[in-house]
């Protein structure tokens, strides 16, 4: 009777020990989305005269170290999903045109392309 006890016991605690070894390895390699996002954006600086911000054009790619808004431009720094570029002679441009509100100030609009933006006023 005491045999069984200990076997009952031994496969009980190797099951136990499985059953954490199994959770651990299911955990361990969780995706973290929200830094792969990060890397996976690009920025844009605008560099026309205010009024044309919607010009895909006058849009400069820039380092993401380098965002910064200077000037006198309304909307002037976005930050842009990996499907709204393309490259072309080497270089990453914008495919459409940048979405802006109506008015005197010309500002980016947030949405399925453009992740966020920065502006002067």
């Amino acid at each position: 009777m005491n045999i069984k006890s200990n076997k009952k016991a031994w496969l009980g605690a190797m099951f136990s020990f499985a059953l954490v070894a199994i959770m651990g390895l299911t955990f361990a390699f969780k995706a973290e989305t929200s830094k792969n996002q990060k890397e996976d954006s690009y920025f844009f600086r605008y560099d026309g005269t205010p009024g044309s911000e919607s010009n895909k054009a006058l849009w400069t790619n820039v380092s993401p170290s380098e965002p910064s808004c200077s000037g006198t431009v309304d909307g002037c720094l976005i930050e842009v999903a990996p499907e709204a570029v393309t490259t072309q002679d080497s270089e990453i441009v914008l495919l459409n045109d940048v979405p802006v509100t109506s008015g005197t100030h010309k500002n980016p609009i947030i949405g399925d392309d453009i992740l966020s933006a920065s502006y002067r006023n």
